[in-house]
Parts: C-alpha cells; sequence; structure tokens
C-alpha cells in the first residue's frame, strides 16, 4: 500500500507541477469550446459569464495572473474570431479535385498555443517546459503522418481521414488540415497541417524502502522520433531474483507504409516474454492492404491461475498451484479490400469488400500433461483461417464523450463478417466458422447507438455467442455544465468449454473497479448506467468531470439459467482529474457501494488511474476466432 501511494504521489506531484505552472494559454485548448448547435442560447450566457469575470478581474494586474492560472476562457475561437459552436462533418467537400500546390507543416509548443489560435506565445515558465520537451520532427510528420503529397488532387474524405488519424496518435493532442485557396489559380491549392504534441515524459518511481523500491521512465515521442520507448526496474531484495526489467520500444509509422513496428521486453520472476511485431491495419477505407506478424517466447511459472484465454496469470484471491508453461507463438495474417464499383449511392461510397487469411502456431517446450479431457487448452495447434467481410463507415466529430475536450471521431457505419477455417493439434482436426456483424449510427437528437454480435463454433460442438450494445446521449444542460449519459449492455454464454476456461464480470467486464474470483462462469449478463457531468470547472489546468454510475450483472455456470446467479450489485459516485495535453492517464477518486460481491469490501473508496475509453470503429482487419469473454 505504501509503495502505491509513493507512486501516486510522484506522478501527479510532476502533474500538478506541470499544470500550476503556466498560464491560461497553455489550457486554452478546445474543450468543451466546440458544441452542438442544440446548446447555443447556454453557451452565449457562459460566455457572457465568463466574460463579465475577465473584465472585472483584468482591471489588476495581479488578479489577471489568478484569472489566467485558476480559469481559462471556455470557448475557442477561429481565425475569424468567431465561436467555434457547430462541428462541420466534412469541411474539405469543397475544394474537392482542386491540386494540391504546397504543404505546410506547422507545430505548436505542448505549452502556450492552441489549434485554432496558433498566434498565441509561451511565456515565462510556459517557455521552460516547452524547453525541455522535444517537438516531433517535422520530416517525421510529413514523411510518416501524411496521406498526401504535393501535386496531388485534393480527395475530401482522404484529408479528412488524415486529419482522424494525426488527432488518433499517441504523441499529439490534437491536429488540423487547412486549406488556404488562391483566387488567381483557383485550381490550385495550399495545405497548412497543424499539430501539437502532448508532454511525453512520464517519470513513476515507487519507494517502499532501500530493499523493495521502482524506477521507470516512459518516453512516447523519443528524441522528436515519434516513437515510444518504456522502461521499467524493480527490486524486490527479499525475492530469490532480485531484479525485474519490462521495456517496449514502438514505431507508429515506418515511413509512409503506415506499418507499426514493436519490440517487447520482460525479464520477471513470474513471466519472461520475447516479442516483435509488425501491423498495418486499414486505417482508412482507400488502403488495400493490410497484415501482421508477430513472434514470440512466453515463460510463466510459479503461483499461477487460468485466465479466459487459457493461458496463466497471477491472482490474490483464487485458487493458486505452480507448474512450469513455456510455449511459442507465431502469427501471421494478410486482407486485401476491394471497392464495390457497382454501388454508386453517397452513403456507400465508403464501402469496402475485404478477402483475409490468417495462420498462426503455438508450440509448447514445457508444460503440464495434457489429454484429451484434461489440460485441452495447453494442446500445441495451428489453426488456418480465411475470412470475407463487409465494411462501411463514415466519422463526425464531437467532443465531451470519453475525452474530456479532445476532438473525437464518431464512427457511423455498419460491419459484417464471416470466418471459416480449421485448427490441426495433437488433439484433432477440429473445423471452425463465425459470424460478426456491428452497426453505430448517431440517432436523431438522441444521442448514439453502437451494437456487436459475435457467434462461432467448431465441429466438436464448443462454441460461444456474445452481444453488447452501448448508448450514449447527446450532451444535455445542467446549469451552466453539461451532461452525458451512457448505458452498456453485454452478453455472453460459452459451450462445451475447455477444462479451466471461463468468462466474469469484473471490472470493465461488467462491474466497475470490482474484481473477484466469485464472478466467474461461463454465461453471464450485465448492465451498467453512468451519468457524466463535465463541468466547467478548470482549476490549475485540471478538467473535472463528476460521474456516478450503477452495474449489476449475472454471471453462471452450464446446466443453469444466467439469472439463476445472484445479482451483483455495484454503485458509485466520483469525480475524474484530466489534462489532455499530458499523456498521464486520467485520475480518479472514486466512492462505491458493493453489496454482494465475494471478498470485495462493501464500502470502497479509491484514488488511481482510470481508463480513457475509445469509440468502436467498423475495421476489418485480421480473420479471428470468437474469444470467451
Amino acid at each position: 500500500m505504501r509503495k502505491f501511494k509513493y507512486q501516486l504521489f510522484n506522478k501527479y506531484f510532476l502533474f500538478f507541477f506541470l499544470t500550476i505552472s503556466v498560464s491560461d494559454s497553455v489550457f486554452a485548448q478546445k474543450t468543451d469550446t466546440l458544441s452542438v448547435s442544440k446548446s447555443q442560447t447556454q453557451q452565449e450566457k457562459d460566455s457572457l459569464f465568463y466574460t463579465k469575470i475577465k473584465t472585472k478581474f483584468g482591471k489588476n494586474k495581479l488578479l489577471r495572473e489568478i484569472y489566467g492560472v485558476v480559469f481559462r476562457d471556455i470557448y475557442n475561437r477561429d481565425a475569424s474570431n468567431k465561436e467555434i459552436k457547430v462541428i462541420e462533418e466534412n469541411p474539405f467537400a469543397e475544394f474537392e479535385g482542386r491540386v494540391i500546390r504546397k504543404i505546410y507543416v506547422k507545430r505548436l509548443k505542448v505549452f502556450g498555443q492552441s489549434i485554432y489560435d496558433t498566434t498565441r506565445q509561451a511565456k515565462g515558465l510556459d517557455k521552460f517546459l516547452n524547453s525541455l520537451h522535444a517537438d516531433t520532427r517535422e520530416g517525421i510528420i510529413r514523411k510518416s503522418f501524411l496521406l498526401f503529397d504535393v501535386g496531388d488532387i485534393i480527395d475530401a474524405n482522404k484529408l479528412r481521414d488524415n486529419e482522424r488519424l494525426l488527432r488518433q496518435s499517441s504523441i499529439l493532442h490534437d491536429a488540423r488540415i487547412l486549406v488556404i485557396p488562391d483566387d488567381k489559380f483557383p485550381n490550385l491549392v495550399d495545405l497548412i497541417v497543424i499539430t501539437q504534441d502532448i508532454w511525453s515524459l512520464i517519470p513513476d518511481v515507487g519507494f517502499d524502502g532501500f530493499d523493495k523500491f521502482s524506477i521507470g521512465i516512459n518516453q512516447l515521442n523519443f528524441r522528436g522520433l515519434g516513437h515510444s520507448w518504456t522502461n521499467t526496474f524493480n527490486y524486490n531484495g527479499k525475492q530469490k531474483q532480485k531484479l525485474e526489467y519490462t521495456s517496449r520500444y514502438r514505431i507508429p509509422y515506418i515511413g509512409r507504409t503506415f506499418v507499426t513496428g514493436e519490440a517487447e521486453l520482460k525479464l520477471q520472476r513470474d513471466r519472461s516474454l520475447y516479442a516483435v511485431r509488425l501491423y498495418r491495419p486499414f486505417l482508412t477505407p482507400e488502403m488495400k492492404l493490410a497484415g501482421g506478424f508477430e513472434i514470440s517466447h512466453n515463460r510463466f511459472n510459479n503461483q499461477l491461475a487460468l485466465e479466459e484465454n487459457g493461458y496463466p496469470r497471477k491472482l490474490n484471491d483464487s485458487t493458486l498451484f505452480s507448474f512450469p508453461l513455456n510455449y511459442n507463438y507465431v502469427d501471421l495474417w494478410l486482407a486485401h479490400s476491394f471497392k464495390l464499383g457497382f454501388i454508386d449511392k453517397d452513403h456507400l461510397q465508403r464501402a469496402r469488400l475485404v478477402l483475409s487469411a490468417r495462420v498462426s502456431n503455438v508450440t509448447h517446450t514445457e508444460r503440464p500433461n495434457i489429454r484429451p479431457d484434461t489440460n485441452q487448452l495447453y494442446r500445441n495447434h495451428r489453426d488456418y483461417l480465411v475470412g470475407i467481410g463487409f465494411s462501411n463507415r463514415r466519422y463526425k466529430r464531437d467532443i465531451l464523450i470519453y475525452g474530456f475536450g479532445r476532438t473525437e471521431d464518431v464512427p457511423s457505419g455498419f460491419l459484417g463478417a464471416f470466418v471459416t477455417g480449421y485448427e490441426n493439434s495433437e488433439l484433432g482436426k477440429r473445423y471452425y466458422s463465425g459470424i460478426k456483424i456491428a452497426r453505430g449510427q448517431e440517432l436523431r437528437h438522441a444521442g448514439y447507438i453502437y451494437g456487436l454480435l459475435n457467434a462461432g463454433g467448431y465441429s466438436d460442438k464448443t462454441s460461444v455467442v456474445s452481444f453488447e450494445s452501448n448508448y450514449f446521449t447527446e450532451l444535455m444542460p445542467w446549469g451552466k455544465s453539461q451532461v452525458r449519459h451512457f448505458i452498456n449492455l453485454k452478453y455472453a454464454a460459452g459451450n462445451n468449454r475447455y477444462t479451466g476456461e471461463f468468462l466474469d464480470i469484473n471490472n470493465e467486464n461488467g462491474i466497475s473497479n470490482a474484481s473477484s474470483d466469485g464472478l466467474r462462469g461461463v454465461k453471464k449478463f450485465t448492465l451498467g448506467w453512468q451519468s457524466v457531468l463535465f463541468s466547467r470547472v478548470n482549476f490549475l489546468g485540471f478538467r473535472i468531470a463528476p460521474f456516478a454510475f450503477a452495474d449489476v450483472g449475472w454471471v453462471n455456470f452450464k446446466n443453469k439459467s444466467v439469472f439463476e446467479s445472484p445479482v451483483y450489485q455495484g454503485y458509485g459516485l466520483g469525480v475524474r482529474f484530466r489534462n489532455e495535453n499530458l499523456t498521464f492517464n486520467t485520475f480518479q477518486v472514486r466512492f462505491a457501494f458493493y453489496p454482494n460481491i465475494p471478498n470485495v469490501d462493501v464500502l470502497n473508496f479509491a484514488f488511481g488511474d482510470a481508463t480513457t475509453l475509445r469509440l468502436k470503429d467498423f475495421d476489418i482487419s485480421a480473420p479471428e476466432i470468437v474469444p470467451l469473454r
């Protein structure tokens, strides 16, 4: 517990130092400044409120400084100094067909400037903090992050997709592409690519005595190359293996191939991992080729328990047993997309047919004895899969969904895929087939809904069916703030699964922030509600969002209805804090009530990191076997 406190203190002390030291220009990003037209009346009131405060504070130098540190203007403005109230769907459509004459890249500093006001300048400590950060090199942005070049003809959808890809990058806080026409040459345009990095250096120190401590460095933009490199050392003098080391090096895009490369190393007491990965998904509908390759060696030992995918992990409150497990894993997949020429409707112009193939191999070098009815999870096996799928997706920009102000790209579309193949293992050959169907769309004045159905099975009657649906409302005024509600539903059931296979309703799988071995089975149903208040409060650079949640779930083993299990419940309140300019995870203070979760305190208080969720897309990539989860 003491180590946990030291780690939090170290991380968030740095967080407060960075945020408290800068002026309002540091944090004047396009947070809740972008808004839907439905809230314009409330926006005008809020804008007037802030204007009055700023006018009063502006009469005194000291008060101006206080305003600059504690508050920031809640509305960003574009180059023409007009409030941004409506997020357009595709601002590049009017330039379709024109030729790109020049491309300019403008890199903004982490602190002091804004995508929507690049004239702002860093001052004082802002400059000092910026000097500690290596900006992403212009050549890297040009060669590895842009889908277009000088002389290309403007494709509105490609520009829109490229802007989205820039924003999705882990090294950028935000990005925007501007098209500058020339009245003298109406068929020519210049492009300005504006990017703003995030603070990328994260130290992490945990101290629980001189015989037990950890030191870690996470650099998400190593030397401005866009590469990420994490290194962590753990020392425990009471263990036989005193030192542990983990490292991961990741190149987001190798040249303009849009291939991501990654190498990972773990040298831990209970696990060793050596892995190399290369992959290229369909980042845009225009990409024709995608693929991936991975080779890894894994070792587990000491006290281990089974996870839902059949491989072990350490659990604190489960029945543990010891055995060594070593295996090698190789995976290769390729996919090709085809534009459907016979479809010419505007809303289907981004539709693609995708053909894919995959082969993977698992070979154990050390394991327990296996038989047809025991330890089947540790079989040596090779899988051959082929898939065919249809994908159609579009995006619309919005804010204040899972982020605290960064631009979020909301996907709408459809995905349908069929996978078939077979597994060749020492237990015999069995054939597989599965389907995946997903649909997401914006509801007129009612929010957004997403649904996903997965079903798959083998010829030996081993199967799984799962369904999930996510819904969130539009932003709704709540006093001078805005609120959004989220509803999530999940169902999954496995049939004739191997010994040791199970699913659970822990944490993100059902009951928020609850983890117990008692929440396991082969059938589950969960329903969750969460309400998030995106407040106008911005204190010392922190975006503050109070929230409330309620989760209920059922989980049961085979031969019983899922609803025959107890109704496991979790309820709570909390506050999340986030600064989008920094790479720190969102963190939260949370009070929860768990009336009947096994081995979990009824009343629970927690302070720590919170996972930042992302909207699910409709990308088709590698053919896969439906997992039990």
